[in-house]
C-alpha cells in the first residue's frame, strides 16, 4: 500500500474562512427565514379571523339579521352550573365553525391549551378567552355589566368598513390570554357616563379599557390588540365577511389615539371623527349611551 505524500489538508486558516462565510450566510439568511415565518402565521391568522367573521355572518343569517350575541344570557352564570350556563359568542358560532382551533392565533399560539383539550373541557375558558375579539360595544353591547344585546345587521351603514373582530388580548389582567370581548377605541368616555352600558377594565393600569400610544415605560395601550403577537397592528374582519391586515393607528381611525396618554381625562383615546371610526354599526355613539 502506498501512501499519497501530495495530498493536502485544510488548513486552520481555510478552516476559518469557511466558518465565517458560513457564520456571514447565517446572519443574512436566518432572519429572512424568521420573516418568512412571521409572514405565514400572520397569513394563518388572516385566514382564522375570516373563518370567524364568516361564522358570524351564518349565524345572523340563520337569527334573522341578528348580530351574534357577545354572551346570550348572564355573564355572571359563566362557568356557572351545568344548567346555568352563558355562552359568548365562541359557543353561539360553534355549529359554523366546529372547530375551536381556529380561535387560535398562529402568532400567539395557546399556551395554555385552552382549545386543544377536548370540545367540553375547560368550558370557561373556551368560552372566554379566544384570540380574537368582538366589537361587542356597538354590535353586542354588554347591557349593565351582564347581560348580552344584538343590534340588527341591517342597521350597518357600512358593512366593509365596520370592525367585527380583531386579534385580542386579556387586558392588563391577563395579557398572556385571548379575550371574547374587544374594546373599541376612544370609546371610553362615552361608555363611562352611561347609565347601562359596560365596557371591559383591566383594573391594573389606568386607561387599560382605552387605547392610547404614549404611555412611557408603560409602552402602548391598545385594549383590543395584543402588542406581543404583532408590534404593530392586528387581524381586522369586517362585517361584510373579508379580512385585513392593519396598523394599530389605521384601526383607530378617528381617534386622537396616537397622540392620547392613559393619565388624560379620557383615560386614553377619544373619537374625534365619526366618518373616519371604524367601530360604529350606524355612524353614530347611540349604541354606547343608552
Amino acid at each position: 500500500m502506498s501512501y499519497n505524500m501530495n495530498r493536502k489538508a485544510f488548513t486552520l486558516i481555510e478552516l476559518l474562512v469557511v466558518i465565517a462565510i458560513i457564520a456571514i450566510l447565517a446572519a443574512i439568511l436566518f432572519p429572512v427565514f424568521a420573516q418568512a415565518k412571521a409572514a405565514a402565521k400572520k397569513t394563518a391568522a388572516l385566514s382564522n379571523t375570516k373563518q370567524v367573521a364568516l361564522a358570524g355572518i351564518m349565524y345572523s343569517g340563520d337569527a334573522d339579521d341578528a348580530l351574534v350575541l357577545s354572551m346570550s344570557g348572564s355573564y355572571s352564570a359563566i362557568g356557572g352550573p351545568a344548567n346555568a350556563h352563558s355562552n359568548t359568542w365562541v359557543w353561539l358560532t360553534q355549529p359554523y365553525i366546529k372547530s375551536l382551533g381556529l380561535m387560535v392565533d398562529p402568532g400567539f399560539g395557546d399556551p395554555s391549551n385552552i382549545f386543544g383539550s377536548g370540545p367540553y373541557a375547560w368550558y370557561r375558558n373556551q368560552n372566554l378567552f379566544p384570540d380574537f375579539g368582538y366589537n361587542y360595544l356597538f354590535l353586542g353591547p354588554w347591557y349593565n355589566c351582564d347581560y348580552g344585546l344584538s343590534r340588527n345587521n341591517g342597521a350597518a351603514v357600512k358593512p366593509a368598513e365596520t370592525v367585527m373582530f380583531v386579534a385580542s388580548k386579556g387586558y392588563a389582567a391577563n395579557a398572556t390570554l385571548g379575550w371574547y370581548a374587544a374594546n373599541a377605541p376612544g370609546a371610553w368616555p362615552v361608555v363611562a357616563p352611561a347609565p347601562y352600558a359596560c365596557i371591559w377594565y383591566g383594573g391594573t393600569v389606568q386607561g387599560d379599557g382605552n387605547w392610547s400610544a404614549n404611555n412611557g415605560a408603560l409602552g402602548k395601550l391598545t385594549a383590543s390588540t395584543r402588542i406581543k403577537t404583532y408590534t404593530d397592528g392586528t387581524t381586522v374582519a369586517w362585517l361584510d365577511g373579508h379580512a385585513k391586515y392593519l396598523k394599530d393607528a389605521q384601526v383607530a381611525a378617528g381617534t386622537d389615539y396616537m397622540s392620547a396618554t392613559n393619565t388624560n381625562s379620557a383615560s386614553g383615546a377619544t373619537i374625534t371623527d365619526l366618518s373616519k371610526y371604524l367601530w360604529s354599526l350606524d355612524g353614530t355613539l347611540n349604541d354606547l349611551s343608552f
